[in-house]
């Protein structure tokens, strides 16, 4: 079953408008997220955000693209597939934030720039699992692959953790003015 998470940042009544009908009322009494942003910095944030969740998906398929000898191996090529779904998370996130406005609810926090953070974490976590599994198989295996191809392969990975790093950085100091205001209509 599908639950709403956001169920309880809105009240609804009842009431009767101005031609005697009765209609339901929906008002938002959740907290408001404002970021300390014009209409320019809005749009510097959403090219920001859209081009780290493209480079991001970028360098993961190049990942893909090397075709080096471990990627026949199990344990190689699911956590790398895994690393998808974090990255095109984030890339929804960055979408989702474009159409955003400068005073969100928290549906729209949740699912714009929290989406972005956690899944830029998550893709970081992953492409570290698959850097320190990518090691162990050319520990193991180190005198029959190709090791030109495995380090380009453990480059990429290292390539998007950097990247990763370096939106975290960005993430914290453009975000960092972020207020949190209750809302002033209270729940009936």
């Amino acid at each position: 079953m599908i639950k709403n998470r956001f169920r309880d940042d809105y009240s609804q009544y009842t009431k009767l408008n101005g031609k005697g009908r009765v209609v339901d009322d929906i008002c938002y009494t959740g907290d408001y997220y404002i970021l300390p942003f014009d209409r320019e910095k809005k749009r510097k944030a959403n090219l920001v955000n859209l081009g780290f969740a493209l480079a991001l998906m970028a360098v993961q398929t190049a990942a893909g693209m090397v075709n080096q000898d471990s990627s026949r191996t199990f344990w190689i090529v699911y956590p790398y597939l895994f690393i998808f779904l974090p990255v095109v998370y984030f890339l929804i996130g960055a979408v989702s934030f474009l159409g955003h406005p400068v005073r969100m609810q928290q549906v729209q926090y949740e699912t714009g720039i929290a989406r972005i953070r956690r899944s830029c974490a998550g893709a970081m976590v992953m492409a570290g699992i698959c850097m320190v599994l990518e090691l162990v198989y050319i520990l193991i295996h180190h005198g029959e692959v190709r090791m030109d191809r495995e380090l380009l392969y453990l480059l990429c990975h290292g390539l998007l953790l950097a990247a990763g790093f370096l939106y975290g950085r960005y993430y914290n100091r453009t975000y960092s003015g972020l207020i949190i205001e209750p809302s002033a209509n209270k729940a009936e």
